[in-house]
């Protein structure tokens, strides 16, 4: 069993000041954890990387859909990697596969894809979603650090594993920008992550609901439905 000693400790002040701003903004919100998006481990990979710094209803997700629908029968991680070994090079897969072109992402989907491939090799499991699905609850923040992928960061290690189910929050410009108006300061991520943990479970509410509603807020308006991976 992994220890969770090592969680910094936050302001028990500061916890209930965001707990009561959750109650205050999302009252009606949902407190369930939310379900797994059913998408191929592959397209969730893909989907990750992405949205990394990028918008997301109008640059990531149109993409993203595009893939899916066209390689329906790439439904491991192990055939991402051979379709994209397939092409010239990861920058040519990115722009014919992805309509996108950027060398740095092509090399950092790369480098995720392989730490995928040989992680999910530590868990039981019949797929490849089943096996990930036990890694994103296995996991911690920190592990981020062992992935050694430029251009991959706590956020977006984050992402990845609530895209398999982890009850998480993904530290990005919209969390970070809401933890700090509720806390009065500005917070660096890993404080904005354990500060969302620490309200969503003061507030009774799932911590991955929070995050998409905070998202969804925050990146496109209430009125607009978050990333595939939240509510």
């Amino acid at each position: 069993m992994r220890s969770h000693n090592t969680l910094p400790r936050v302001r028990q002040t500061e916890v209930q000041l965001l707990a009561d701003a959750v109650r205050r903004d999302f009252a009606g919100m949902n407190p369930a954890t939310p379900e797994v998006w059913d998408a191929p481990p592959p397209v969730k990979v893909i989907d990750c990387v992405l949205s990394l710094n990028r918008p997301y209803r109008t640059v990531v997700w149109p993409r993203v859909e595009a893939f899916a629908s066209a390689h329906r029968d790439v439904l491991r991680c192990v055939e991402l990697r051979a379709l994209i070994g397939s092409f010239g090079s990861p920058t040519e897969f990115m722009r014919r596969a992805l309509n996108t072109r950027d060398s740095r992402r092509a090399a950092t989907l790369v480098g995720v894809v392989d730490y995928v491939i040989a992680e999910q090799e530590r868990f039981d499991g019949a797929t490849d979603d089943d096996r990930l699905r036990a890694w994103a609850k296995w996991a911690r923040p920190g592990d981020y650090l062992a992935v050694g992928v430029r251009g991959f960061g706590l956020a977006g290690f984050q992402y990845l594993r609530m895209l398999f189910g982890a009850d998480t929050v993904k530290p990005d410009v919209h969390v970070l920008r809401y933890v700090a108006r509720a806390v009065s300061r500005k917070v660096s991520d890993i404080e904005a992550l354990y500060l969302v943990e620490s309200a969503a479970k003061a507030a009774g509410v799932s911590v991955a609901r929070l995050d998409g509603e905070i998202w969804s807020r925050g990146a496109a308006g209430p009125h607009l439905s978050a990333p595939p991976c939240a509510p």
